[in-house]
Formats: structure tokens, sequence, C-alpha cells
């Protein structure tokens, strides 16, 4: 996806690990391949066993709505990989564009706010949901505004990665430029997300869905126009009109 543009531009890195840049669309469908390919290899004896590795996609919300079939057929599967989707709620690397993670109403390049449109015209597509109906045994959301909550989901993941089959994983993250905010309040956008109830922080493990956050049980529950508020492009949706 547009992340892996701006880390790993030839001949340069910021990966200290072994990674494969695929496109946007058939990122599931290529890291399936080489789990089999690793485990086959090490059931031949070709590969020793005891290797410590972990497979996993990184995909934005634009590249998750390219590739969505190819990220079924491998929760299908339930290849042993986790899938981490970071959601920005747009194609922000290209303009701003919508995704079907962009939020009803929110302002972009291609929802635009004026005579004829009031922003998105429909709903975001809840990804974590249809993953978890494909009845894959971890699925989780997070955000860095709970680093806890993440880290822990993080090591749970991978341990169900290496051991029980398919994880999806979607993190919330801020885009001051595109969001139109300012970069030292992105932590209290996406804490504010939380605490207004936009963006559940939740897993399902083996079918149980459990809140990792309660907003009321922690009386930190707020008004969702406190969280609009803070983002320019959603700005206009607190208006009378």
């Amino acid at each position: 996806g547009c992340a892996e543009i701006v880390t790993s531009g030839y001949p340069f890195s910021n990966h200290r690990v072994t990674y494969v840049h695929n496109l946007f669309q058939n990122g599931a469908a290529t890291l399936s391949g080489l789990v089999e390919m690793f485990q086959e290899r090490q059931r031949r004896g070709d590969l020793p066993t005891g290797e410590d590795i972990t497979f996993v996609m990184i995909s934005g919300d634009g590249g998750m709505d390219i590739g969505i079939g190819a990220v079924l057929g491998a929760a299908i599967r339930n290849h042993k990989m986790i899938i981490l989707e970071y959601d920005n709620q747009g194609y922000m690397n290209t303009g701003s564009q919508l995704s079907y993670s962009t939020p009803l109403g929110h302002m972009t390049t291609t929802s635009h706010v004026g005579p004829a449109q009031a922003g998105k015209a429909f709903h975001h597509r809840d990804t974590p949901q249809i993953l978890a109906a494909c009845h894959i045994p971890y699925v989780f959301t997070g955000t860095e505004a709970f680093p806890d909550d993440l880290v822990r989901k993080a090591a749970k993941a991978q341990w169900y990665a290496k051991n029980k089959g398919l994880v999806y994983g979607k993190v919330l993250i801020a885009c001051p430029l595109n969001w139109r905010s300012e970069e030292r309040v992105g932590a209290k956008i996406l804490e504010t997300a939380v605490n207004c109830r936009f963006f559940p922080l939740y897993e399902v493990e083996r079918g149980i869905t459990k809140l990792t956050h309660d907003p009321d049980r922690a009386r930190h529950r707020v008004d969702i126009r406190d969280w609009l508020g803070l983002m320019g492009k959603t700005r206009h949706l607190l208006q009378s009109q």
C-alpha cells in the first residue's frame, strides 16, 4: 500500500526484516502462498522447523478496499498469518479520496461539502465484523491512543498466527493533513473517537466478543460532537444546516 511506497524506496528501506512490496490487490494472496510454501518446505525438511517467524501483511484502508477479495479468501483458508489494516479513513497518499472506510458525512476530495454534496453519502464498511463473520481465530481493533491495549492484542495476535490461523487487526491512525487537524492533537482525536464510541476497542477471540475499553465504565464517555469538532473535515456536520 501507500505506506510501503514512502518507507522502502530503492535502495533504502526503513524495514529491518524481509519484506515483499506487493500490489494493492494481491497482498493477502501473495503472503498466503509464502506461508504455505514455508510450511511445506519445513515439512519436507528443506528448512529448519525451529525458526521464529511471524508472517504479517500490512495494508491501509485503501489497500483493503482494492484487495478485499484476496483477504476474504485468505480468511476462509485460515492461513497462519496476520493481516493488519492501518485505517486513516481515505486514500491519503494520492490526494485524500474517499475509501469504503471513510465515515458517513466526512469530507474528502471525492465527497465534497457544498450545495450539491454534504460529504460522503453512505456509511463506512465494518471490516472487523466482516472478518469475524469468516470465523477466523482472532480479530481485534486498536489505536495508538491506547498503547497498552494495542501491545497486548499484538502479542495475542502473534500467538494465534503461529498456532491457530489467520488474525485480522484494524488500527485507527491519524492523518493531520487530510483530516485538517493540528498534528499535536492527533492522539486526542484518536482517544476521542474511542470514547465517543465511534471506534470501539474490542477483540473477537474464537468467536467470543469482548469490549476491551468501555468508556461508560471508565467514565470517559464523551459526545460524538466533541470528536467531530476536532477535525476540519467534519466540522460542517456540527452546523444547523
